[in-house]
């Protein structure tokens, strides 16, 4: 796939949208204060299907680099897999939040520029950068390693230090 495709909308099993068409059925309500719920949930999966015990550390964002890779591999699609990337994305705001002095805030608290939309929560770092973890979960999901998590965390956690 072009570099282009990736940027500007390739399909994916049909899919054009990183982001599933249909409602999440999620444990908790989507608000700040269930951020962290998220990544526990996130963890806990992890540690039951793959035994592995995440303990969000900045090295533990290359695990859900590869978690999503694995299941892109499989075929899966955003609909297919919603709940899974959703608290994926969670885990990894959850590292930048503890190890970055970072907090979970309502999209409506970032101030963003008129038209720019994210993730219902997103991360606020101690500079006060704003970061969407949860929608750059659902795009590495989608288009692969041009959208690495890990490359993501890198770069916003480098500005706030």
């Amino acid at each position: 796939m072009s570099f282009f495709k990736n940027i500007f909308g390739a399909k994916r099993n049909g899919q054009t949208s990183p982001f599933p068409t249909r409602t999440l059925n999620l444990k908790f309500t989507i608000a700040p204060e269930n951020g962290a719920n998220f990544a526990n949930q996130y963890v806990n999966a992890v540690k039951t299907q793959d035994k592995i015990e995440l303990d969000y550390s900045a090295v533990s964002i290359d695990f859900a680099d590869k978690f999503l890779q694995r299941f892109r591999d499989e075929g899966l699609t955003a609909n297919d897999f919603a709940e899974t990337i959703f608290v994926c994305g969670c885990y990894v705001g959850e590292v930048m939040a503890r190890n970055n002095f970072g907090k979970w805030i309502k999209q409506e608290d970032a101030n963003l520029p008129e038209g720019v939309t994210m993730a219902s929560i997103v991360i606020r770092l101690s500079d006060g950068t704003v970061c969407d973890p949860i929608s750059k979960a659902f795009k590495r999901f989608h288009n692969g390693e041009v959208d690495s998590v890990a490359y993501f965390y890198q770069v916003f956690t480098t500005r706030s230090n």
